[in-house]
């Protein structure tokens, strides 16, 4: 099975890669997605940049960046 294609053309990277906490083994972790920036490049795509706060089963937060992605520009 392949996912239906998508808006998302590549990752380019993470910026700002901070660990705040420790995840230990049996953990679980949740990712909340919040774009932070949008610049477009030229008709066909554009760079999304997102803030992204990882949390633990607690709520603590254990690590931030940024991600940077290049879009279907619509």
């Amino acid at each position: 099975m392949h996912p239906d294609p998508g808006p998302v053309f590549a990752n380019t990277g993470l910026d700002n890669l901070r660990f705040l906490k420790r995840v230990q083994a049996g953990d679980s972790v949740q990712v909340e997605l919040t774009v932070k920036m949008k610049t477009k490049c030229n008709d066909e795509y554009g760079e999304v940049r997102r803030h992204v706060p990882v949390s633990n089963q607690d709520g603590d937060a254990v690590a931030e960046y940024e991600l940077l992605n290049v879009v279907a520009y619509a």
